[in-house]
């Protein structure tokens, strides 16, 4: 077996903490993620980021608080109440016409890949 060179062990050594830090940026999957997304269909999540994108428009509030204010909202919901909520969510979708809903579809997927961070894909 050949041996490695003094050069060729110190390259193997100091590449090994870059390719570790290059697989470490993604986040890990959390709990609360994984709930939201078993509980709602995409296009109650399309009319949640349609929702969102209309109440932080006018830059009166965050997008990081608006979604804190959201969970802790659906948090504090009755099982009856939260069901009624996805089921406005459905409705409001179904309502919209075909291109609206194209168009809302594309917005979506334009602002996850402006987000992306080369994280594997999230299974819905």
């Amino acid at each position: 077996m050949p041996r490695l060179s003094s050069i060729g062990f110190c390259a193997i050594l100091f590449a090994a903490p870059a390719f570790a830090q290059a697989q470490d940026q993604c986040p890990p999957q959390n709990a609360m993620r994984a709930r939201m997304a078993a509980m709602i269909s995409p296009e109650q999540r399309l009319m949640m980021f349609a929702d969102a994108q209309k109440a932080t428009a006018d830059g009166s509030i965050d997008m990081k608080d608006y979604r804190a204010m959201q969970r802790d909202k659906i948090r504090a919901m009755s099982s009856e109440q939260r069901q009624a909520y996805f089921t406005d969510l459905t409705k409001r979708f179904n309502a919209l016409p075909p291109a609206e809903q194209k168009a809302l579809k594309e917005k979506s997927e334009a602002a996850r890949a402006k987000m992306a961070r080369n994280c594997p894909p999230v299974k819905e």
